[in-house]
């Protein structure tokens, strides 16, 4: 043992001042059970140190790096009471609770401040702006459906409350999220977008950052004349980008002129009653055979309508004339028998179903109207997109000469049951 500390001696000083300087700066007034802790384990570890040194349980080289572990140890703990005792002794007068306060925040200040760092950085300084910054509220005859993108959660809220007060009773169904992008005055452009839709009785508004456009129906031409001035004046930083509005047909005025009253004719004697010439009816046309079935159609939702093998009197109307029938539909329709326009004037809810559900195109029928369209062509009469097809203004509904005579496409299912199309189903 005088060996190890007349050798180690320089070793053990090191250790001792080491102990002061620890023991110095780490003590307080008011210990923490935890350093107190240490304290006594480092104590109970060196006494069963220096009992297992002086019954010599470890022999050779391995005793003696023990030995020297326990002189370090030693003189470690010792220096660590003695500064402690020394900074109670130079300073007697226990800090202030605002001060012990201070000190507290100090120390544990570098191990806060990276974790509140790090928690700073990793949260999100907000929703992510996207581009283009799109908006769109779609009104029919029921409901209003809000899509796009709004800048936060208060305006989605107002936007929604004013919709229902602006197009009420029609039910406002919210499908906003918020993003951040949004073009500066948004709310007032959709409060006017609102205003539009109002006066339409079907349509939809939509925004593309700063472009407005809006599509629909109007129900007079009152309201056709109020929208159209409307989307001439848009809020400030907007622009239209495109204003398509269907008016209503004007009607037309028929002036019978009376005619002038006759003379009394004289009286002339009766003419002998000639005998009353046989009636010749005109031969009735033929009834074509039924449409064929296909296989899988009662596994389609609705009902088929009835369809013909070939148009009635060998002659099929011209289907182009509807808004929503181009070359491909008016073949797919010809393909399941149906060739004039009072066979679509006659179809029932379940028809449009059917039809619209075997053509995977569920709901477009009723959206643009064919059957209201079929009834007007079927009197006789025009609407506004016939007489565009006549004028030759719809490049989609130009006749080939035939009036869809030779334009016959053989309709094979294009749906499951459930209504997904079949891949590569193309629309007309």
């Amino acid at each position: 043992m005088v060996y190890l500390l007349s050798s180690l001696a320089l070793f053990i000083a090191a250790a001792f001042a080491l102990g002061l300087i620890v023991g110095w700066v780490t003590c307080r007034h008011k210990p923490r059970k935890e350093g107190l802790g240490w304290l006594w384990f480092g104590l109970s570890v060196f006494v069963f140190g220096l009992f297992i040194s002086a019954t010599k349980w470890i022999k050779g080289s391995m005793g003696l790096w023990f030995d020297t572990a326990m002189w370090l140890l030693g003189a470690y703990l010792l220096g660590c009471i003695i500064g402690c005792a020394l900074r109670q002794l130079l300073n007697p007068e226990a800090p202030s609770e605002a001060q012990l306060s201070a000190v507290d925040k100090l120390t544990m200040l570098p191990a806060v401040a990276a974790p509140v760092a790090a928690m700073a950085a990793a949260k999100p300084a907000g929703p992510a702006a996207v581009r283009p910054y799109q908006w769109q509220a779609a009104k029919d005859a029921a409901s209003v459906t809000l899509t796009g993108y709004v800048p936060t959660d208060d305006v989605r809220s107002r936007m929604t409350a004013e919709a229902r007060a602006a197009l009420a009773p029609a039910a406002v169904i919210d499908k906003l999220q918020v993003a951040a992008g949004a073009p500066g005055g948004m709310e007032s452009m959709t409060s006017a977008a609102f205003g539009h839709l109002g006066k339409l009785d079907k349509g939809i508004a939509s925004l593309i950052d700063a472009k407005y456009t809006l599509t629909g129906l109007a129900g007079s031409q009152a309201a056709y004349d109020s929208v159209i001035g409307a989307v001439r004046a848009l809020p400030a930083g907007f622009s239209l980008a495109k204003a398509d509005i269907v008016a209503p047909p004007a009607p037309v005025a028929k002036s019978v002129a009376k005619p002038a009253p006759k003379p009394a004719p004289k009286a002339a004697p009766p003419a002998p009653k000639a005998a009353p010439e046989p009636k010749v009816e005109a031969p009735a046309q033929p009834m074509p055979k039924p449409a064929p079935k296909i296989a899988g159609e009662d596994k389609v939702p609705g009902k088929r309508p009835p369809g013909y093998a070939k148009p009635i009197g060998g002659k099929a109307d011209d289907l182009k004339r509807i808004r929503g029938i181009g070359p491909q539909n008016e073949g797919r329709l010809h393909g399941l028998g149906i060739w004039h326009f009072d066979q679509v004037a006659k179809w029932t809810a379940q028809e449009c179903l059917w039809v619209g559900s075997y053509l995977a195109f569920p709901g477009r029928i009723e959206r643009e109207e064919w059957v209201k369209q079929a009834k007007t062509l079927a009197a006789g009469k025009d609407t506004q997109f016939s007489k565009r097809v006549a004028k030759g203004m719809v490049a989609t509904s130009k006749d080939d000469g035939t009036k869809g005579q030779k334009n016959v496409e053989v309709v094979k299912p294009m749906r499951s049951v459930k209504g997904s199309p079949p891949k590569g189903a193309k629309k007309s």
